[in-house]
């Protein structure tokens, strides 16, 4: 692969992250809120004499905490796909901060996306026997639009590509 500087202006960058509907504000209330709730539940069964109960109420606040923060570890994850004069590089972030950079020539490069059961679809870029998922985390709608958009400015690559800085 030929190197290509990092200077080099990008024709065409995406940026792809988890998509998470729920913020860190509105999980923190949520859990305010259930503890409260299970607070006073908890009054209520000590005011009764079944104060064991108490300790099994607070189990599930700690459970949909765990659950929330291992949620939002997971959306740390990120993917950038930029495409600049002879190269395609897809940088893969994972939600430790581990990084993996993959670079293609792009006048190769085939965007394949295979349907499966369900819906469910994966999205590879494909060139000579090497293969690579990219959009793990996207839906089929989302990983369908990505596919065009990479395969229409492909094609736009080969057909005018850019000149080589020098």
């Amino acid at each position: 692969m030929s190197a290509v500087p990092r200077s080099a202006k990008p024709i065409f960058r995406v940026d792809l992250f988890p998509p998470r509907s729920l913020s860190r504000r509105a999980a923190r209330n949520i859990l305010f809120m259930l503890a409260a709730l299970t607070t006073t539940i908890g009054f209520i069964f000590w005011s009764v004499g079944a104060w064991p109960v108490i300790g099994f109420l607070g189990v599930d606040v700690i459970l949909l905490a765990l659950a929330f923060h291992f949620s939002f570890r997971s959306a740390r994850a990120e993917e950038r796909i930029e495409l600049r004069p002879g190269t395609l590089r897809v940088t893969q972030i994972s939600a430790r901060g581990e990084r993996a950079e993959f670079d293609f020539q792009p006048y190769w490069l085939r965007v394949v996306l295979e349907r499966g059961e369900d819906d469910q679809c994966a999205l590879f870029l494909r060139t000579h026997g090497k293969s690579l998922e990219i959009a793990r985390f996207l839906g089929a709608d989302e990983k369908t639009d990505l596919a065009a958009r990479l395969e229409a400015v492909l094609r736009q690559t080969r057909c005018y590509p850019a000149p080589m800085p020098m």
